[in-house]
């Protein structure tokens, strides 16, 4: 049964646990993007908020910490000690060790992090999430539901590529409804800002890869060791050696806590041993967070600098389109090089982010078939258009009208 006074801090717990549980609903909803994206924005997301959840439950159900208090006290006093140990913080020196009077020397070893442990990760489950929301954010601004799309797309390849159609079939339905979608997207996000989205992808992927390195160095700076700067190489090689805690100090299970009792006519201090019985597995996890986020943050980086030649050169991306052409069971009228120029950029990116959310199956579909209907959707520049006719000697004939992109 749980008493009136716990009440209030279950709310605050079970609040926590739901906007975690929430926040993991809400990335397997979204697209999957390339691997980097998924390493940042899905699994370390879900890894951070997973254990964000389970930790701070223990808090609530279990017993974070349990301090050794004299026979005397009544559970009220131990109640209290339990409670003030745990939210003050406790100190490290080893069992064979004799306490210093000095207080700066007593407390040369403090245990800070102990309690703020699934705040934390709750908070980098977020901050890993973040560049996933500007990107969201960035893209909505340049005026296509990439999304959407993405979404559009991958419903419809799971609604016909079970049926036993061949090739040609397939393709006239990719022509009726998806490639008809896609254009329709492109056609009205270009009245808008749709030429700069794989500039705001790039700089969504540069702010990942920044975010993935503070957060590791944020991860490294909370457990500071005073004897390693990168604790986490020396923090497995001790657990291999079978270096124990009590002669690290890394992670202790047993701790001490100073505390004052005030009476009439003085004050009193005491100390008291206390067991820290998550650190048996805050050990254990921050060792594989340790190299995980480091590993996130050399893909991320990696990745950066790949959409950043991207950027500078569309040469890969166009090759993609060129093979799933080839794949053509028939001629096109249509040549690949002018149906570059219909895609543009924008067009561009957006099989190229098909490919990488949906699969090169679906997104060779919907390439061949936005090539044959590409005709219908071509937008050539007003001026352009003009130019051309000027050429052809057609300008008393044909006066220029402004083109009806209804």
């Amino acid at each position: 049964m749980v008493k009136e006074d716990q009440k209030p801090k279950m709310a605050g717990h079970v609040g926590t646990i739901t906007s975690v549980n929430a926040l993991i609903s809400k990335v397997f909803q979204q697209p999957k993007g390339d691997l980097a994206d998924r390493l940042n924005s899905r699994v370390t997301v879900c890894v951070l908020a997973v254990s964000s959840a389970m930790l701070l439950s223990s808090h609530f159900f279990g017993d974070p910490i349990t301090c050794w208090t004299p026979a005397q006290f009544t559970k009220q006093w131990v109640d209290f000690v339990n409670q003030y140990c745990f939210v003050h913080g406790t100190y490290f020196v080893p069992l064979d060790e004799q306490l210093s009077f000095e207080n700066d020397e007593r407390h040369k070893i403090t245990i800070q992090y102990y309690q703020w442990v699934p705040y934390v990760l709750a908070l980098q489950a977020f901050l890993f999430y973040f560049p996933r929301f500007v990107w969201k954010a960035l893209i909505s601004y340049s005026g296509y539901d990439l999304a959407g799309a993405v979404k559009y797309v991958d419903a419809f390849w799971n609604s016909i590529k079970n049926d036993n159609a061949n090739f040609k079939a397939r393709i006239a339905a990719f022509e009726g409804r998806p490639s008809v979608y896609i254009w329709d997207g492109i056609r009205l996000a270009r009245k808008k800002r749709s030429k700069d989205m794989a500039l705001f992808y790039t700089l969504s992927t540069i702010l990942q890869a920044i975010n993935a390195w503070i957060q590791w160095y944020i991860l490294n700076a909370m457990l500071g060791s005073p004897h390693y700067t990168f604790w986490g190489p020396s923090l497995l090689t001790d657990l291999v050696r079978g270096n124990d805690w009590q002669t690290t100090g890394h992670f202790p299970r047993i701790v001490h806590c100073d505390f004052n009792r005030r009476r009439p006519a003085s004050v009193q201090m005491d100390t008291v041993l206390c067991v820290l019985t998550l650190n048996i597995y805050y050990e254990k996890l921050f060792v594989f967070l340790w190299f995980w986020l480091q590993f996130v943050a050399i893909v991320s980086t990696i990745n950066c600098i790949k959409w950043l030649y991207s950027l500078c050169s569309s040469t890969k991306a166009q090759q993609m389109v060129e093979g799933y052409l080839s794949t053509a069971p028939m001629r096109s009228k249509v040549t690949a090089d002018q149906f570059l120029d219909t895609l543009g950029p924008d067009g561009l990116f957006v099989l190229e982010q098909m490919a990488l959310n949906v699969g090169d199956i679906p997104t060779s579909y919907l390439t061949i078939s936005m090539r044959n209907i590409s005709p219908d959707w071509e937008e050539l520049d007003p001026r352009k258009r003009y130019a051309e006719a000027l050429e052809a000697g057609e300008e008393e004939r044909t006066p220029f009208k402004r083109p009806d992109y209804s």
